[in-house]
This record gives structure tokens, C-alpha cells and sequence, in this order.
């Protein structure tokens, strides 16, 4: 052993014996600082790859429960990503238990995805899976494919980052607005941190209201949707009024 070769500590060997199996070594090494090729020694010196305890970790009979009663409505990606296993291995397991899918899988259309991001955070997953007629599990994975996350999908609200940066306003100002000008808005705390959410129509509602505080030629047609009939004449009306030296970007 080389004098900066890194001891392994009970608690990390617990961890690679209780992850075997269900996590890559490059994750392993990741979650542990440690490099893959590391990792892989440690599992040999431990005895770990063996029949009953090898990397392809064995299917549970869960699993293949999960697999039978979702075959026909999900696709062997998205019964992975729920499962935890990649689609080759998905692929293999369904050609060991001689699954067949009765019909071709149906594909999602554009008007399904529309509705499911438009609605998803303002109705529970089990209404729109009831709307759509696909499983909560198929909802999930295609939420993943379409990479809706983050609070203001959950919320359906705007985040004041977002807002900012769609008036063309400096974040503080925002923050300003929501503490002297009654900008409406709402907290929404997540596992570590906070965040203020403003929604779109209660913005506009109030802009109306505020329309001196906000240069509207300044803010892109439809940034921010639905848009109100009033702000098209506003944003010719500050155009044309805006100050004479009003810095401009050259051309």
C-alpha cells in the first residue's frame, strides 16, 4: 500500500456492500471519493462477486410484478427509469419470463404532452392520469423525457428570477415590488431552501394597476402568457414616450 493510498473505513465498506448491486461503481466511487477502478478492487477484496451477490443484481419478485402489469402501457425505458434498470436489462428480463406486449405501444401525441405540462402542478397526477388514461408511473418518466422539473412547474407559478429576467428588470426590483408595491406572490419551501412564485395572470393583473413602474417597449411580445389585449397599446404608448436619452444599443 502506498504511503497516499486512502484507508477504507468500516462505515464505507458497509455502504459498498449494502450498494452492490443497485448502483454503478462509477456512482459508488462518486458518492464515496473515490475512483472506479478503486472501487472494483474493494469488491473484490471483500469476496462481493459471487452467484448469490453479483452486478446484475437479480430481478425481486416485485419487480416482476411491476413489469407484467405495466408491459402493455409503458415502454422499456420508462419501466427502467421506475425500476431502477436499464432498458437492455428490462429487454432481457422480459424475453426470460416470455412476456409479449398485446398491442404496439401507444405513442404520446402533441396534445397529450400540451395537457400534461399545461396542467401538471395545478391538477394531481391521479386526475390527469384518469384524463389521459396512462399509468401515474407512465406520467412520471414522460414528465423526465419532456425535462419538466424545478418549483415553477410544481407550483405553476414563475419564479422571480424568471420574472426578472422577462421584464427586463433587475431581480432586487422585483423583490421591491413584492415588499412596498404588493406584488402578489407566494412562498413555496422545498426540502432545503425557499422560493417566492408569482403567477402570471395575478402579475398581470397588478401591472395594470402599476403601469409606471414597468417599461413595456422594453418587454418581448407573449414573454410572459397568457398577455392581455391592454399591453399591446401600452408597449406602443411607452415606445413612443420613452425618455429622449434613453440609452440605445448600437445597431
Amino acid at each position: 500500500m502506498s504511503k497516499n493510498q486512502k484507508l477504507w473505513t468500516k462505515e464505507e465498506g458497509l455502504f459498498l456492500k449494502k450498494q452492490y448491486g443497485q448502483m454503478t461503481f462509477q456512482r459508488i466511487g462518486e458518492h464515496l471519493n473515490r475512483s472506479k477502478e478503486s472501487v472494483n478492487k474493494r469488491i473484490i477484496r471483500l469476496n462481493l462477486r459471487n452467484e448469490e451477490n453479483c452486478l446484475h443484481k437479480k430481478w425481486t419478485t416485485e419487480q416482476d410484478t411491476f413489469l407484467k402489469e405495466n408491459i402493455d402501457i409503458m415502454n422499456n425505458r420508462e419501466i427502467g427509469t421506475h425500476l431502477g434498470k436499464s432498458p437492455s436489462s428490462v429487454a432481457t428480463r422480459i424475453k426470460i419470463l416470455k412476456l409479449t406486449r398485446r398491442e404496439t405501444l401507444r405513442r404520446w401525441t402533441e396534445q397529450e404532452d400540451e395537457y400534461l405540462i399545461n396542467y401538471y402542478g395545478s391538477k394531481s397526477l391521479e386526475c390527469i392520469s384518469r384524463r389521459l388514461q396512462r399509468s401515474m408511473a407512465a406520467l412520471e418518466s414522460r414528465l423526465n423525457r419532456l425535462g419538466v422539473y424545478g418549483v415553477r412547474t410544481y407550483t405553476g407559478n414563475i419564479t422571480v428570477y424568471e420574472l426578472a429576467k422577462c421584464l427586463k428588470v433587475d431581480v432586487h426590483t422585483i423583490y421591491k415590488w413584492i415588499q412596498k408595491k404588493e406584488l402578489p406572490h407566494k412562498v413555496t419551501r422545498a426540502k432545503t431552501r425557499k422560493f417566492v412564485g408569482i403567477e402570471v395572470s395575478a402579475f398581470w393583473k397588478w401591472a395594470e394597476q402599476n403601469k409606471n413602474l414597468l417599461n413595456f417597449s422594453k418587454i418581448p411580445t407573449n414573454t410572459l402568457v397568457p398577455e392581455p389585449d391592454w399591453v399591446k397599446e401600452q408597449r406602443t404608448y411607452d415606445y413612443y414616450n420613452r425618455p429622449k436619452y434613453e440609452k440605445k444599443q448600437w445597431t
